[in-house]
């Protein structure tokens, strides 16, 4: 009787032996919006980082580090974005195969075309510059499409079975993705030479900028990452009311009071950018919401 109960039992648990779900674990909540798109229902997606913080800057909660040890997949942004918080997590966790370089790492600014690398000597007297480019590539819908598809490879590679799913998946979001861009950038075309400048408070729109033909021409940050002092507020406002621009885009984890009150001196509007979707947000929700402020 007991060994006719333990064959029903492994019966009952087959089921979920084989069809076990991947552990993904992304580190700022655009990353797991795109890890949703491909994996789910396949995978279990925790992230990291809030869409309220700057993800220079992140708290490492004991609770990552937890999250990080039972993780199969960690997928991060890179380009030292995370330098100052995500090492520390990896080290803690004791989990050796989301070590940097290993199958279950993946280093998401590995398949993207980077902007702004620095050619010279870069040390903390220019500010908050990574030598690796700027890493804030993902408010352009065209590297979400490419971190999707290593985001599907990825998981095509750690879970077989299920690599069909995987690639169906992505190719719905690419048909998806080819969609929304070009109904933005078509809407970006149809804007006047004067309608298509902006202003940043930090320089994280190159990449925004440059998907959709638009040109950045100041950044009320006098250097990245420092905050700007009377001396550069005077001459930014001075060169906004010469030349004007569409909008002050301006990162919601970033201090207002500036951009606020150079934008009322320049009658000039400022966008707040979200730097991930919200939590009931999908990724498509999230960027039709960025671009719809925006223009």
């Amino acid at each position: 009787m007991f060994k006719k109960a333990l064959f029903v039992l492994f019966f009952l648990l087959l089921p979920s032996i084989a069809f076990a779900e991947v552990h993904i674990v992304a580190t700022l909540p655009t990353l797991a919006a795109l890890a949703k798109e491909i994996a789910e229902p396949n995978a279990v997606i925790d992230q990291l980082a809030s869409n309220a913080e700057d993800p220079h800057f992140v708290n490492p909660r004991p609770d990552y580090i937890l999250k990080v040890s039972r993780a199969d997949l960690l997928i991060y942004n890179g380009m030292e974005l995370e330098i100052g918080w995500l090492p520390a997590i990896q080290k803690n966790a004791r989990n050796a195969k989301v070590m940097d370089g290993e199958s279950g790492a993946l280093d998401a600014s590995k398949y993207i075309q980077p902007l702004d690398v620095p050619t010279g000597k870069v040390d903390r007297s220019m500010g908050d510059i990574h030598a690796q480019g700027n890493p804030h590539y993902l408010y352009a819908l065209p590297n979400a499409i490419l971190v999707a598809g290593a985001i599907a490879d990825r998981l095509s590679n750690l879970d077989p079975d299920h690599r069909e799913g995987y690639q169906q998946r992505l190719k719905a979001f690419i048909s998806k993705a080819n969609e929304i861009d070009k109904k933005w950038k078509s809407k970006a075309d149809a804007l006047a030479e004067a309608d298509r400048t902006v202003a940043a408070y930090h320089d994280s729109m190159i990449y925004l900028c440059n998907w959709l033909s638009l040109k950045q021409t100041a950044t009320i940050e006098s250097k990245p990452g420092v905050a700007p002092g009377p001396s550069h507020i005077a001459k930014l406002t001075a060169q906004l009311k010469a030349a004007p621009v569409h909008a002050i885009l301006q990162e919601s984890y970033q201090p207002r009071a500036t951009s606020d009150k150079i934008a009322e001196l320049t009658k000039t509007k400022v966008v707040i950018i979200k730097p991930g979707p919200s939590p009931k947000q999908t990724y498509f929700e999230y960027i039709e919401e960025m671009l719809a402020n925006l223009f």
